[in-house]
């Protein structure tokens, strides 16, 4: 598409029918969470099975995001989300129905598969239709459904799991992707035509066994055990897997992601620090709930409600924190944000039975603040650093990187956490003559529980730290180029 062709659209409309999509797509990855128990009851599974329509939902989304790059080249704008809505309602739909866990597990598979197009899909068309001096703002806007619907997850299905049942989780996803896929007949056009593009077939297996090695390695490590033999077999395969992937992408004339955005070190540099501020990100997703309902007696509705402030402060400031990309760039934004993030991480680090629940909460907003800061503007910096051919591969990494860093967040955090409670409980006991009564027993679980989730903070600082690190040599890498481009001119 040309640039006269880009000025005469209307970008409004087509935002909107995509964000729509997306608000579907990413509040599905959340909405489980605190359903799970009613799951294992109402369903008649154990509690490690029922986990799976979360792992196995990540696991599918994760491993068809690279392939997106080579869709967003092969079809059409419209095309793509088309199918993408079609195929998630259908799988919300047989979610909704199911008679059996097996079903249920089935359609999450198929809403994963409509899912996992529809971000990178939105992100590249933000970038092919707005100028770079406005992407910020774009970018901000979308931050709002990236930000939002996975913090407003928990609290929507304890209200209708509460009220009604579990199949609403579902029925109350549909009316959004059935929306977006009607507007999108209506409204939706071809942001990039439909070019010749051949799938490295090679790549593919190489990806899905990578990504899917490691995604699944670190999805159940936190409960088989880092020592686990199906652990250290999945994780081998997927780094053999992965390194293979990363050789036949430099050799192929037809890469599925061309991993030569990784020659721009500002988009390196945002790549990493988009990892471990994710994998921080998702510390206060899982610990806080643990605390709150385990630690100081919330129910799962009440611990969702705590988050909310922190949501609705992310959709606040997000097109704020947006604008503000597009005056003054990443460099400081970054480096508060970081900053803000370390620092409130390192608050929970000594929670107690005490702590103040609204001091708790007003931490979590600024931790919120501190996310709003870095999310949507490090994800812009990384693509505007790369050139226009490469922002569909820069997008399916960014997207990658982002389900491989939840996978990995929560298994160190919960490996942390478990570790950590067990060696506690272990001492308490032996000082009580290792006989403790059933009273002396409850006390030591719940003081192992509080500490495990300290230490498990501590390991989410250490990671905050290297974020912000890596954040001041993206700041060195910026000032860099600018003197040489003024040099040059």
């Amino acid at each position: 598409m040309n640039n006269h062709q880009q000025k005469d659209m209307k970008t409004g409309p087509i935002l909107t029918v995509l964000l729509v999509g997306a608000i579907a797509a990413i509040l599905n990855q959340t909405v489980l969470n605190v359903a799970l128990p009613t799951l294992t009851t109402e369903l008649n599974v154990f509690t490690s099975t029922a986990q799976w329509l979360i792992t196995l939902y990540m696991l599918v989304n994760g491993v068809s995001i690279p392939v997106t790059a080579f869709l967003m080249a092969r079809f059409s704008t419209r095309q793509l989300f088309f199918t993408a809505m079609i195929v998630f309602s259908l799988g919300t739909v047989l979610c909704g129905f199911a008679p059996n866990f097996t079903v249920l597990l089935i359609g999450r598979v198929v809403q994963a598969l409509g899912a996992g197009i529809v971000m990178p899909l939105l992100i590249n068309v933000v970038f092919t239709l707005f100028p770079i001096e406005k992407r910020g703002a774009a970018m901000g806007i979308v931050g709002v459904a990236i930000m939002f619907a996975p913090a407003v997850g928990p609290t929507l299905s304890g209200l209708l799991i509460t009220t009604f049942s579990w199949r609403y989780i579902f029925f109350a996803i549909l009316p959004f992707s059935i929306t977006a896929l009607i507007a999108s007949f209506f409204v939706l056009k071809n942001v990039s035509e439909p070019r010749a593009a051949k799938l490295d077939v090679l790549g593919v297996i190489a990806s899905t066994l990578g990504f899917g090695g490691i995604l699944y390695g670190f999805g159940i490590a936190g409960k088989a055990g880092w020592g686990s033999a199906t652990v250290i077999t999945t994780l081998t395969i997927g780094v053999i897997s992965l390194t293979l992937f990363a050789i036949r992408q430099f050799k192929t004339d037809h890469p599925l992601i061309n991993l030569r955005i990784f020659k721009s070190r500002e988009y390196t540099y945002s790549i990493i620090i988009t990892f471990f501020v994710n994998c921080v990100s998702y510390a206060g997703m899982i610990l806080i709930p643990i605390y709150l309902q385990t630690n100081r007696g919330l129910t799962a509705l009440e611990s969702g409600l705590f988050l909310l402030p922190g949501s609705i402060a992310m959709a606040i400031m997000s097109p704020i924190a947006g604008k503000m990309f597009d005056r003054y760039g990443i460099k400081w934004l970054g480096i508060i944000g970081t900053f803000l993030l370390v620092v409130t991480t390192a608050y929970y680090t000594n929670l107690t039975y005490s702590t103040g629940i609204i001091l708790l909460s007003l931490i979590y907003v600024i931790r919120s603040l501190g996310l709003t800061f870095l999310t949507m503007p490090m994800s812009t910096a990384g693509l505007n650093a790369l050139p226009a051919k490469l922002y569909g591969d820069g997008t399916a990494m960014q997207n990658t990187i982002l389900a491989i860093s939840g996978a990995i967040g929560t298994a160190v955090m919960t490996t942390i956490m478990t570790m950590q409670t067990s060696s506690f409980i272990n001492d308490a006991v032996i000082t009580t003559g290792g006989k403790p009564d059933a009273k002396q027993l409850d006390v030591i679980t719940a003081d192992g529980l509080l500490h495990g989730i300290n230490s498990a903070f501590v390991g989410a600082t250490v990671f905050g730290v290297i974020a912000l690190i890596i954040m001041f040599l993206l700041a060195i890498s910026i000032n860099k180029r600018k003197k040489t481009t003024v040099m040059e001119t």
